[in-house]
């Protein structure tokens, strides 16, 4: 029986930075039928000024392609420089892998397959789909340099090489059940960093919510109309929402927690969108419900889990709201138990190959040098 001699395609791209539609077009490449092995080449063009350096590129090329299931064996990450046509020739290469977003992509894609196809080169071009089409290394860069999220875009270790690039910024989630200490624990935080030279910033998403119930902008008067189209009158008085007895009611309701989410999830991404394009350096965002309402990939899978015994945080909760404990337990069954925040941060962790975790006991005396030294060596994530 002959050997089948293994087919191999070389997918070039700039990478400045790798976006979904990149892994878009490698996994059509990989599922043709037509490649065994496909080199995805970062190229070297030593008069463009790119963002990343090559090293850089690189090592953010590896992160999102191996996270999102490729082989290494079949796939590898590699680079070049000067005419792909020649470096594929070379090399040994049978094809040249491509992808098109438009009309205009295709014309010019036609004339670099009639370029390679001079040399007997086959190129073999992939349209995007309609919700990758209008994504670019441009588009990504220009998104996230005016504060934006960018994470359904991107992998999460570019989201955040972008954020730290191009505006200084690294975002570290933390979170942990009602009355686990979390204000108190960020504020500390940034108190000790203080002595230290350092300046760390925190937000408070829940306060953010909560300016956007009270605020007589356009967006809170939007988000108040919207909770008045579900909800009724009834959580209003004198003309203000009542968030005690909004609270009463989707606390008792998974399905209208829900909808009160997905109500307020836009206009609270807009607000924090434009606080933390305020913001340098290290900024802790402070949120209860990070795993209920997926809200790790906006800190980059980058999160600090705060403990503490239930008992204590119940008692904690009900003196500070002075609420009866029966309805702070109430209120704490509408979050996720603590092992299994934990268990939601950690797999997505695992399954993007990114992110900082790290566990916080307020029961203890919390060694807040630690924390800031883990904090220095792990962020930003290129030196």
């Amino acid at each position: 029986m002959t050997k089948h001699e293994p087919k191999r395609g070389i997918y070039a791209l700039s990478a400045d930075p790798i976006h979904n539609g990149h892994i878009y077009n490698i996994k059509c490449a990989m599922e043709s039928g037509l490649i065994d092995e496909l080199l995805v080449a970062v190229g070297v063009n030593y008069s463009k000024k790119t963002l990343f350096n090559l090293e850089e590129r690189s090592f953010l090329v590896s992160k999102a392609i191996y996270s999102s299931g490729f082989d290494e064996d079949k796939v590898k990450v590699g680079h070049f420089d000067g005419l792909l046509r020649n470096y594929a020739l070379r090399e040994g290469y049978d094809f040249i892998i491509r992808g098109a977003r438009h009309g205009l992509d295709f014309d010019y894609e036609q004339t670099l397959s009639c370029f390679n196809g001079e040399y007997g080169l086959q190129t073999l071009v992939f349209p995007s789909p309609r919700d990758n089409r209008d994504i670019s290394s441009g588009f990504v860069k220009a998104v996230a340099s005016e504060g934006g999220f960018v994470h359904g875009s991107v992998h999460s270790s570019v989201k955040q090489a972008l954020e730290e690039r191009l505006r200084g910024v690294s975002l570290i989630g933390v979170t942990g059940n009602i009355g686990s200490g979390k204000t108190t624990f960020c504020e500390n935080l940034k108190k000790y960093a203080y002595t230290k030279g350092q300046n760390i910033n925190y937000v408070d998403l829940d306060k953010i919510i909560r300016s956007l119930y009270d605020s007589d902008s356009f967006m809170g008067k939007r988000v108040r109309n919207d909770i008045k189209k579900e909800h009724g009158e009834e959580v209003f008085r004198n003309g203000r929402l009542d968030r005690k007895k909004l609270g009463e009611i989707v606390f008792n309701d998974e399905k209208k927690r829900r909808n009160l989410a997905e109500l307020i999830r836009i206009p609270t991404l807009v607000e924090l969108e434009e606080t933390l394009r305020k913001l340098k350096g290290m900024v802790l965002v402070e949120a209860a419900y990070f795993t209920e309402y997926n809200l790790v990939p906006i800190v980059n899978n980058n999160v600090i889990l705060v403990d503490c015994c239930e008992d204590e945080r119940m008692t904690r909760v009900s003196k500070r709201d002075k609420t009866p404990i029966e309805k702070v337990i109430l209120k704490d069954k509408a979050q996720d138990p603590y092992t299994d925040k934990k268990r939601k941060i950690l797999d997505m962790q695992s399954s993007s190959d990114h992110g900082f975790f790290l566990e916080v006991n307020n029961e203890k005396t919390i060694a807040y040098e630690s924390v800031l030294n883990e904090l220095n060596k792990n962020f930003p994530l290129f030196k």
